[in-house]
């Protein structure tokens, strides 16, 4: 992990804005691309839709972007600079929400997974007391 931060800081100390600015405009890119892609299986939800919108947003906006800083054009960056605010605020916040359900179904599950144990503890107990009632041997 260390050498990806390295490598990650000694590229963004030595390389210049607009090489950056390509480099991590096709990676957010190609994220989307991705994202849309594995969307497409989930079929039609909510939350699918929103984010097949914020991804095709993002590809149109990094699109005008990298034209914009290859010719000099710096207004047409001013998009992408909110565009990139709202991607931070919104994935912040699907991670959160995607940590909160994690957390909450992991409770439920040992809830679960715990009421179970006692149930199958009290049948125990009860068969148990049932053999102690009935004549006979056992």
């Amino acid at each position: 992990m260390d050498s990806i931060k390295k490598n990650i800081s000694s590229y963004i100390t030595t390389s210049s804005p607009g090489e950056r600015v390509s480099v991590f405009g096709c990676c957010l890119g190609s994220f989307c691309v991705l994202l849309m892609f594995l969307n497409l299986s989930k079929g039609s939800t909510r939350r699918s839709l929103w984010t097949d919108r914020l991804c095709k947003l993002n590809i149109i906006v990094i699109g005008v972007s990298l034209l914009s800083t290859k010719y000099g054009i710096p207004l047409g960056c001013y998009l992408a600079i909110f565009i990139s605010g709202l991607d931070v605020i919104v994935c912040s916040l699907y991670c959160l929400q995607a940590v909160y359900s994690l957390l909450l179904d992991s409770v439920k599950t040992i809830i679960s997974a715990f009421l179970s144990l006692l149930i199958a503890a009290l049948a125990f107990l009860y068969g148990q007391a049932l053999l102690e009632t009935v004549p006979g041997s056992w």
